[in-house]
């Protein structure tokens, strides 16, 4: 194992993590379009602490999903010709995250893609408690800096979960990534 640049932080993020495990709490994630500013969700998965999913549901996006991002995530326009559409499922899901804590592995993505997606229906932004990063929080628990000694590095979720030893099943799809980073904040935690 590689030193901890500030064993500090490593002391917080496991803090966190327990802090996070003594609450009610879902875990976010979505396979989209692409990364840019007009792509959109084409699944999205939320499971609560227990790792039930809430929601796991492919939406048929406004825009073609390209080739370069079926690749990634294995989902095409066939796929989700018969898929509701965000609107469709906006209600179910604000709902939902109404008032909850919401983590994602890199909650900075997912949040954005949801606001892009909610925008091209016009529907508001969804009200939840607190977000939280997951990817994050791993980074700081790792304790590695950035080549350029600013931050920390943040990791892939599979290669975190790979680090941790654990299955990195479903990687790419919203649901298996939800459970995954699921099972990182529970041994960040300690608890596995």
């Amino acid at each position: 194992m590689t030193r901890h640049y500030h064993p500090a932080h490593r002391r917080q993020a496991i803090q966190w993590a327990r802090g996070l495990m003594t609450r009610d709490f879902l875990v976010l994630d979505t396979e989209t379009t692409g990364l840019g500013a007009t792509d959109q969700i084409v699944e999205i998965a939320i499971i609560d602490q227990a790792g039930a999913a809430r929601i796991h549901q492919r939406i048929k996006p406004s825009i073609p999903i390209p080739p370069a991002a079926s690749r990634i995530h294995g989902i095409s326009d066939r796929d989700v010709a018969d898929a509701p559409s965000f609107r469709q499922i906006y209600i179910q899901l604000s709902v939902l995250l109404a008032g909850q804590i919401v983590v994602a592995y890199n909650m900075d993505f997912d949040w954005r893609l949801l606001l892009q997606t909610a925008a091209v229906y016009n529907l508001p932004e969804p009200r939840v408690a607190k977000r939280d990063c997951a990817m994050k929080q791993y980074a700081r628990y790792k304790g590695e800096r950035n080549p350029n000694g600013r931050n920390y590095r943040w990791h892939k979720l599979a290669a975190a979960a790979h680090r941790e030893g654990l299955p990195a099943s479903g990687a790419h799809t919203s649901l298996g990534d939800a459970r995954m980073t699921l099972a990182l904040l529970r041994k960040v935690a300690g608890m596995t």
